[in-house]
C-alpha cells in the first residue's frame, strides 16, 4: 500500500524535458509523488558536450532549487555523472538535498537483487556503451551488451513500436541469457511500457534508470511504496543498501 503523504521531486535531465519518452514517467510515479522537471540544456551532437560541466550543473540545480519546493533531485542521463565523477555529492552539497543518479542508482537497484551478471540495453553507439560497460565491470558486474546504434545523435528518440521494442530485447536476452537482470540505460527507447512484459516473459528482474532513481530518491526520503505493474524492483520495493 502507497504510504499516505504527498512529495514534490525534481528531476534535471541533460538536454530538454520535452522529449516524449518522460511522457511515460507519469505511470510509474507512486500515488502523492509530484515532479518538477527541467533541462540542463547542456547536450548537443554528441554525449561527451558533457564533461567538464560539474560547476555549472551545480550553479542550475541551484537555481532550479530556489525556483521549486522540492525534497530530492534526479540527475537523468548516465553521462552526466559518468563524465562528471562524484556529481551526486557535489550537487547534494550544495543544494542540501538528496540527489541520485542514473547509473548509481542502477547499480544500487541491481545489488538488491544480487546480479552479478547483466544484459545492457542502451539506445547508444558502440563507444559510448564501452564507457558504461567499464564503470559497471568496475562495480563488479559481469556485462553483455545488446546491440549498438551507431549514428544516432544524440537524445533523439529510437523510433520502435513497442512490439519491436520487445521482440529486439527478448531476442537479445536469448543470445546472452547468462544474465541475472537486464539493465536499460538510456531512456529514449522508452522501456517503461513493456517493462512488466519483458519481466513476463524472461523471469529477470528489469531495471530501468527511470525506475531505479524513483525508487532510490523515495527510499532516501525514508518512503516505501508500491507501484504495479512496472516490474519487481516498484512493486517489491526492496530495501536499498
Amino acid at each position: 500500500m502507497a504510504t499516505p503523504v504527498s512529495v514534490h521531486i525534481g528531476i534535471l535531465s541533460p538536454a530538454s524535458p520535452d522529449r516524449p519518452h518522460f511522457k511515460s514517467l507519469d505511470g510509474i510515479l507512486p500515488e502523492g509523488v509530484s515532479i518538477a522537471h527541467a533541462g540542463l540544456g547542456l547536450l548537443g551532437e554528441s554525449y561527451r558536450d558533457l564533461v567538464g560541466k560539474s560547476d555549472r550543473i551545480v550553479e542550475l540545480a541551484k537555481e532550479f532549487v530556489n525556483r521549486h519546493a522540492v525534497r530530492g533531485l534526479m540527475l537523468t542521463g548516465g553521462f552526466v555523472t559518468l563524465f562528471n565523477p562524484g556529481l551526486e555529492a557535489i550537487v547534494s552539497a550544495a543544494v542540501a538535498l538528496p540527489v541520485v543518479s542514473a547509473v548509481a542508482s542502477a547499480v544500487t537497484a541491481l545489488h538488491a537483487y544480487e546480479a552479478k551478471r547483466i544484459l545492457l540495453m542502451t539506445p547508444f553507439d558502440a563507444a559510448s556503451d564501452a564507457v558504461i560497460k567499464a564503470h559497471l565491470s568496475q562495480c563488479g558486474f559481469e556485462v553483455d551488451l545488446g546491440p549498438a546504434f551507431e549514428n544516432r545523435k544524440a537524445g533523439t528518440a529510437v523510433h520502435m513500436s513497442r512490439d519491436e521494442l520487445f521482440d529486439f530485447v527478448v531476442k537479445s536476452y536469448k543470445s546472452n541469457n547468462r544474465a541475472e537482470a537486464i539493465y536499460f540505460q538510456g531512456a529514449t527507447l522508452d522501456p517503461l511500457p513493456v517493462l512488466q512484459r519483458l519481466e513476463n516473459a524472461l523471469a529477470v528482474p528489469v531495471i530501468t534508470s527511470n525506475t531505479a532513481m524513483i525508487w532510490n530518491l523515495l527510499s532516501k526520503l525514508r518512503l516505501k511504496h508500491s507501484v504495479p505493474g512496472y516490474g519487481r524492483l516498484l512493486a517489491e520495493w526492496p530495501a536499498a543498501n
